[in-house]
């Protein structure tokens, strides 16, 4: 798994990410014989709130996300936001 920042909303409110299975690594969809996809998802909080009220916005159209992006994210979230 391979995860990577998108975007900032600029107001350090938010921050997009984009999860994507490396090369080699199967995925769930791979017993199929189809291709794991990507998700992409995002953590904002409203202003003058802390980490700890985060939200997560998963985008409809994406592929599932693994819960050990989301850990990851969180807490480069709380670490550089």
């Amino acid at each position: 798994m391979a995860i990577r920042t998108v975007g900032t909303d600029g107001d350090d409110r938010a921050i997009e990410f984009l999860v994507a299975p490396r090369s080699g690594e199967d995925g769930e969809g791979a017993e199929r014989g189809e291709e794991a996809e990507e998700a992409h998802f995002a953590i904002h909080r409203e202003h003058g709130q802390g980490w700890e009220s985060a939200r997560l916005t998963i985008d409809p159209l994406s592929g599932s996300v693994p819960i050990a992006a989301v850990e990851w994210a969180m807490e480069f979230a709380r670490e550089y936001l």
